[in-house]
């Protein structure tokens, strides 16, 4: 049986799919754990989890209270999907001997490693280059 490669995990998409949620919103708009939860179609629990990640990267903040919830702690224009990407899964690899830690004895005879490399540079780039405020804007276009 195949299996599947996820570049992006499912809990990044599950995060991913949270910022947009409080980027297509108002500016400065709270959201509770569970509103996002409920948005990227995940558990409560899971998004906790998923928020704290993001909060600890300084991508959303969080306040207690009345009038308290998650929000963007930048704005949607200075938020790429590359550093979401890294605050909830670590680099980006492609593969192991992109990493540059010689974990393979073949990585500098082996004729696949440029294309790896490729691979990986062009990921980060795309990632690099694509911020909240693109897929917001690519996501309102298409309605």
């Amino acid at each position: 049986m195949v299996q599947n490669m996820e570049v992006i995990r499912r809990s990044t998409g599950y995060g991913l799919r949270a910022l947009v949620h409080m980027a297509v919103s108002s500016e400065g708009a709270s959201f509770t754990a569970e509103e996002l939860a409920n948005a990227a179609e995940t558990t409560l629990e899971f998004m906790h989890k998923i928020l704290q990640d993001l909060r600890d990267a300084g991508i959303v903040a969080s306040k207690r209270g009345p009038g308290g919830g998650f929000r963007l702690a930048r704005e949607r224009d200075e938020v790429t999907l590359l550093e979401v990407v890294e605050a909830l899964q670590g680099a980006l690899t492609v593969n192991r001997c992109v990493i540059g830690l010689e974990l393979c004895h073949r990585s500098d005879a082996c004729p696949l490693r440029p294309t790896w490399v490729k691979v990986q540079r062009d990921m980060e780039r795309a990632l690099a280059d694509t911020t909240l405020a693109d897929v917001v804007s690519a996501h309102t276009a298409g309605r």
